[in-house]
């Protein structure tokens, strides 16, 4: 490791990306901050990823490539799990295997870091087409109007894995849910943001080109991404601070749990619907008021209408 520049250690679980991974790995090299490993872990690739990497490997070692063991569950979040217990590094940068690095972002989110002496690092992101030639979104139009933890719960502001640097001391007590289908992310960055928020530093700068394209759009959604997505909002509520029980944000958080409802509602998924709203805290008499609704939808397809107008106010 140089002195005075800390090794990062880049974790991309990647699958299937053998037509795109390639850009991704040669953002990184194109870093002007060059103290870095990067970690790929495959999660079982049909195509040729391995022999993509290989090449990469054989031409820079700082290049490291694995298969996610038996041990992690499958999917993104089990090979990022891994990646962590692989890398080395100091300070860790999660990233996606279709996705471009700027140049600066290692070395402007360790400045960051260092001048104001905290150990998480939030940059923001922009959303472009397939083949880069088009942004339609950007992340830094986002002002926060609580807190970072409290905005992106509420989905004021918009963060994924890529944008962050963590010190590595953050994540000792932290892993990513294996068992979750949906919303896994956001599940893990709503723990360390609500436990470290004195830690965090924001950068207004968009340093991540996010790639949009048909196969990173979520498709249709199924029995276990509901229940996933319904899992992840309810730990949202129950692991609230006791300072926003008694406050309108509690209310904006009820009724977000309310629209991922809406998901098992239209399916008429029963289970799932009547589980996760029997197991919002109080609620009396609004869970008497959706469960009508339900059956009016389940058997007549009808109160739709009603389920969309109808908001909650529960302050305690």
């Amino acid at each position: 490791m140089e002195i005075n520049k800390p090794l990062v250690s880049i974790i991309i679980p990647t699958y299937n990306r053998a037509h795109l991974i390639g850009e991704t790995l040669d953002s990184i090299i194109a870093q002007t901050y060059q103290n870095w490993e990067c970690i790929v872990v495959d999660d079982g690739s049909s195509d040729h990823t391995e022999r993509i990497l290989q090449n990469y490997c054989a031409k820079d070692s700082r290049f490291k490539f694995y298969h996610r063991p038996e041990n992690h569950l499958p999917g993104g979040n089990g090979a990022r799990n891994y990646g962590f217990e692989k890398s080395k590094g100091e300070y860790i940068q999660w990233f996606d295997s279709d996705d471009l690095m700027d140049k600066n972002l290692i070395r402007l989110q360790l400045m960051n870091l260092k001048n104001k002496e905290k150990n998480i690092s939030v940059c923001q992101y922009s959303r472009f087409n397939e083949d880069f030639s088009h942004s339609d979104y950007s992340s830094s139009s986002y002002n926060l109007i609580h807190s970072v933890y409290i905005d992106y719960i509420l989905q004021n502001i918009s963060l994924n894995l890529p944008t962050l640097l963590f010190q590595r001391e953050v994540l000792k007590s932290y892993r990513l849910n294996e068992r979750l289908f949906k919303s896994q992310e956001y599940e893990f960055l709503q723990r360390i943001l609500r436990e470290n928020e004195e830690n965090i530093s924001i950068i207004k700068d968009s340093l991540v080109n996010v790639r949009r394209h048909k196969e990173s759009i979520t498709g249709k959604i199924d029995k276990k991404k509901i229940d996933s997505l319904l899992k992840v909002s309810l730990i949202i509520i129950e692991e609230l601070p006791d300072s926003i029980i008694k406050t309108n944000i509690y209310n904006k958080i009820l009724n977000k749990h309310l629209q991922n409802l809406k998901f098992a509602y239209l399916k008429k998924e029963s289970f799932l619907f009547f589980k996760y709203l029997y197991k919002i805290p109080n609620f009396f008499f609004s869970k008497i008021y959706f469960s009508f609704l339900y059956l009016l939808y389940y058997f007549f397809n009808k109160g739709q209408s009603l389920y969309k107008r109808k908001q909650i106010y529960i302050i305690q």
